[in-house]
């Protein structure tokens, strides 16, 4: 493997010299005979060095696998404009994974939806839709929980399911007010939903009852 350190280098060029003009390197455990030719040279070979390892650097900077700190930044930008910008305090590694997900987005799907309430709200949201028996569990009762699969009157999270109301969901997002959700928020919700489909959102205090 070739040796791209400051001495690396230093003796490459010393190896360019003609024979016989300075003394040859040293070997290991030998004393250098020409210090002053060796000063230069490392000097030369310092400054090899650092371009080498620009290059290897900037070589990383061309692909978004690799590529590291305002690169990233930049890359977002050009893509997504100001549409995705780094969080405060979020590392390389994370920053280039929502990047690959923003470049290759999953359209479409429940589990879309709820990413993007995780992202806009910074902790999970509820998805209820009408037609799921898992979201919908108001039918049976207290005492005998099981008749219609559901939990029962006075149960938390009890709902009742409606198999005329397809295309459609309800998402609480626990913002700890109930203001208006927010343009942005609402935005990207349904850019991630189904055309044809319908998202009916709220904030909520929280997700507990």
């Amino acid at each position: 493997m070739v040796d791209t350190s400051q001495n690396g280098f230093a003796l490459r060029v010393r190896q360019l010299l003609p024979d016989g003009w300075f003394p040859a390197p040293p070997a290991v455990g030998e004393e250098e005979k020409a210090p002053v030719l060796n000063g230069l040279l490392q000097g030369f070979g310092s400054v090899f060095a650092w371009v080498w390892n620009l290059l290897g650097w900037t070589n990383q900077q061309t692909r978004l696998a690799t590529m590291t700190g305002a690169f990233l930044d930049m890359f977002a930008a050009d893509f997504f404009g100001a549409g995705l910008p780094r969080k405060q305090g979020e590392s390389d590694d994370e920053y280039r994974r929502r990047i690959q997900e923003a470049l290759f987005p999953s359209l479409g799907t429940r589990p879309d939806v709820e990413n993007t309430i995780r992202y806009e709200v910074g902790q999970a949201g509820r998805v209820i839709e009408p037609r799921n028996a898992a979201d919908c569990k108001g039918l049976g009762s207290a005492a005998s929980p099981a008749i219609g699969g559901g939990y029962g009157y006075g149960a938390p999270d009890m709902r009742y399911g409606s198999r005329m109301v397809p295309f459609q969901l309800f998402a609480q997002l626990p913002t700890g007010d109930t203001s208006q959700p927010s343009t942005q928020t609402l935005t990207r919700i349904a850019a991630v939903m189904p055309a044809g489909t319908i998202a009916w959102t709220q904030d909520v205090e929280s997700l507990d009852g």
